[in-house]
């Protein structure tokens, strides 16, 4: 952008990004590229976010969430970053207007996040001699040390070091859950659960798994008074012989799992589980890793198979953080509860996972 900026007289710039926080942060990192040459610009708006050089010439970086904003616009360059975390009418309807009179050049950069609108754009290279696709890793990239990416590799899901690292377009990558063992509905000897407690128009579930890390019972409730919902739990474990349950605690599930305590004390026992980002990607990454090796089989519900297929995650590439949960509008409380209970199941029936 700089390079059209400084070497183009009056031409107009446009760089996207999916929020306004992440257009805001380019602005200031372009700012401060010539911070110390001051004499290059001609004027700085820092509430509209745009940047006026020597030569006429301005950049002006705008967001996706509202891109009916940006509606009318002519520009000679765009750039759009994580192009396929936008919504696709954001280019069908807005974007591509905005360059069809003097548009020169269009960037679409972005890591890949499934077979969306971004992976068809990048497969019009040779079928259109008006694109040109490039996929690099992030071996390719000098700045990043290789051992860190090795060290990635051995601690991240599969999927997502493909995605996040190689750029490799994963069929349904929102999909952690991809390939799913369906089992009937069998119990087999002791059993164990995991409770999701729901908070306002969240649901409260009840996921069970028998002895071979197969699903068997699973059930949701809402809108019901607290001691109506801790009895149908409570009779979902005594009928299911349930052994061991992992409750969520935090918040309201304090005062939920001491009624559950003392609902169950004469048959099940009841665990608290405090999730915190950590504990939960913990107990996440162990039923993804499980569902690869086809260690866990799911009960074929069909409100759970949207919850699976709707589980996303966001991660950030420089503090290597992964946070999961549902995709915006969707519910996850039956893919945590579901969490809950396989780490019961592994916890005390095979001893594999340490939750600290």
């Amino acid at each position: 952008m700089l390079f059209w900026a400084l070497n183009n007289k009056g031409c107009k710039i446009a760089w996207v990004s999916p929020v306004y926080k992440q257009s805001k942060k380019v602005f200031e990192e372009t700012f401060k590229a010539f911070a110390k040459r001051m004499e290059i610009y001609r004027k700085v708006n820092q509430s509209e976010l745009i940047i006026e050089y020597i030569t006429g010439s301005t950049i002006q970086f705008f967001s996706a969430e509202r891109y009916d904003n940006i509606r009318g616009f002519t520009f000679d360059y765009l750039v759009c970053d994580e192009f396929a975390f936008m919504d696709e009418k954001a280019w069908t309807e807005v974007l591509r207007a905005t360059v069809l009179v003097k548009g020169k050049k269009v960037l679409l950069i972005s890591t890949p996040k499934g077979k969306n609108h971004f992976y068809k754009m990048h497969q019009l290279d040779g079928t259109n001699e008006q694109y040109k696709s490039f996929t690099m890793t992030s071996y390719d990239n000098p700045m990043i040390n290789p051992s860190e990416i090795d060290d990635a590799k051995l601690t991240l899901p599969e999927m997502i070091f493909r995605q996040e690292y190689l750029a490799e377009f994963i069929d349904g990558s929102a999909m952690l859950f991809n390939n799913r063992q369906l089992t009937d509905n069998k119990s087999y000897g002791k059993a164990f659960a995991g409770i999701d407690l729901g908070r306002a128009d969240d649901y409260s579930v009840l996921s069970i798994f028998n002895e071979k890390g197969e699903q068997f019972y699973i059930e949701r409730w809402r809108h019901s008074d607290w001691s109506t919902i801790v009895k149908n739990i409570a009779n979902g474990l005594r009928t299911n012989n349930v052994q061991t349950a992992l409750v969520e605690v935090n918040s309201i599930g304090d005062v939920i799992f001491e009624m559950l305590q003392k609902e169950c004390s004469s048959y099940c026992t009841i665990e608290p589980f405090v999730t915190t980002n950590q504990s939960k990607k913990e107990i996440v990454e162990s039923l993804i890793v499980a569902n690869q090796n086809k260690e866990v089989k799911f009960l074929n519900v069909d409100w759970l198979d949207k919850e699976l297929e709707m589980f996303t995650y966001e991660y950030n590439p420089k503090s290597r953080v992964i946070k999961y949960g549902a995709t915006s509008g969707f519910h996850d409380d039956g893919v945590m509860a579901s969490c809950l209970g396989f780490h019961s199941y592994s916890k005390y029936k095979t001893g594999r996972y340490t939750i600290i």
